[in-house]
């Protein structure tokens, strides 16, 4: 069972001179907290979702920052702000408040997934409008970054960075941001087409080898296949979850299980229920002194692939105008899933035996014997409507009312009384 995820391998920029650079070089999957960063001139090469976490950090203490940006990137608010002690009071007493509460907010992400993952739709253009509108509050009457930060793709082609600092930070006197193609990197800093800078540190936010999902962790399976030459072509797994030809494999966080609009962790723990579904045969067949070898079909992997990129290809991961981590350079879709985090936990809420898995060894039998095994899912989206909710709710605190104000009343004092 593979849990090592699809962001784990540092990815080295190929760019020229790399090595020659004589100052301080960092990758920010590799940091080195030792380095002082207090009046230093540093160079970021990228502007991804790690560059606009580090940009307004080391902004506070660098004497000079240049923010290195090969195509710029749609930004949404975070809107963190304090949880007042009147909420939390209410999240603490109120029966059922942080569960609605949960589930509100689980809503509200699957609900971006139309606004966000959907080319083309009405809401992915409001975001889009919003994303625009907030870029020019956050800097104004600044239209020359403007031009610079504005995305020429759809609106979560890329992943969506949330920030609420990211735009102040580069809107600094002593920040500045180079979109000028880099031609190589010198012993003093960054070579631009008319411009040489020199850097004291010199960052690279330049993410990770996403597309390569168990490098550099050798996998070989039946016949010999490495996991290589399974996946020659680009990476792909049965709901993103078992491989053929790798028999008793599982993998969390594989192929085409990130997301755009929600929480990974949602995925993994229905990946993780799937896969314990897998290996309790396994482990049965052990204890009986047998052995068991689990593996998906080949037509089912196909299929079902085949299916996952026709669904996103008409998604905003798939617009021809951006180049991202969740996909190869030959624009092969490696890295999502096509629909919301329901359908999937739905589609792993159940293991199909027959349809979808070879079995072989001793303990075949152990296997041959099911046909389909429900497993179930864990609902955090709300199930009743809110409506109902309300008014049941209104109903309680109604009942409880009327009881505070009836248990007063002498005859109803008696009659309890007479009754117990």
């Amino acid at each position: 069972m593979s849990g090592v995820g699809q962001l784990n391998l540092p990815h080295y920029p190929e760019i020229e001179g790399l090595d020659d650079f004589k100052g301080k070089l960092m990758h920010s999957a590799r940091w080195d907290w030792s380095y002082p960063l207090e009046g230093k001139r540093i160079g970021i090469i990228g502007n991804g979702a790690t560059a606009a976490q580090i940009i307004p950090e080391v902004s506070k203490v660098a004497s000079s920052l240049t923010v290195f940006q090969r195509t710029p990137n749609w930004v949404i608010p975070r809107d963190d702000g304090k949880i007042s002690p009147t909420t939390q009071a209410a999240l603490k007493y109120i029966p059922g408040l942080r569960s609605r509460y949960r589930a509100l907010l689980m809503d509200v992400r699957e609900g971006l997934y139309n606004t966000t993952i959907v080319k083309g739709s009405e809401g992915n253009d409001a975001m889009r409008a919003w994303a625009q509108d907030f870029m020019h509050k956050q800097i104004p009457g600044r239209p020359d970054l403007w031009e610079k930060l504005t995305p020429k793709y759809a609106l979560g082609c890329k992943r969506v960075l949330i920030s609420d600092d990211f735009y102040p930070a580069l809107g600094q006197d002593h920040v500045k941001l180079e979109t000028s193609p880099i031609q190589r990197v010198t012993e003093k800093g960054v070579a631009v087409e008319g411009n040489e800078y020199e850097f004291d540190l010199l960052i690279l936010a330049t993410g990770f080898r996403t597309t390569e999902f168990m490098y550099p962790i050798k996998v070989v399976g039946t016949g010999g296949r490495s996991i290589e030459e399974i996946w020659k072509g680009g990476a792909k797994a049965y709901l993103g979850v078992t491989i053929d030809s790798l028999p008793n494999f599982g993998m969390l966080y594989g192929p085409n299980t990130n997301l755009g609009h929600n929480s990974i962790i949602l995925m993994i723990e229905s990946q993780s229920r799937y896969i314990n579904s897998l290996i309790a045969p396994v482990l049965k067949a052990k204890s009986q002194g047998q052995s068991l070898a689990i593996v998906p079909r080949p037509s089912r992997v196909k299929a079902y692939n085949e299916d996952l990129q026709v669904k996103l290809s008409g998604l905003t991961f798939a617009d021809p105008n951006c180049n991202s981590w969740y996909k190869t350079a030959d624009g092969l879709i490696t890295n999502n899933w096509a629909g919301t985090v329901v359908q999937y936990q739905k589609a792993l809420s159940k293991v199909n035996w027959a349809s979808d898995y070879e079995a072989s060894g001793s303990g075949a039998d152990i296997v041959a014997s099911k046909d389909q095994e429900y497993i179930g899912r864990v609902v955090e989206e709300t199930v009743v409507p809110v409506l109902a909710i309300t008014t049941y709710a209104t109903v309680a605190a109604a009942l409880a009312l009327g009881w505070k104000v009836a248990s007063k009343s002498p005859t109803v004092q008696k009659a309890i009384a007479s009754v117990f």
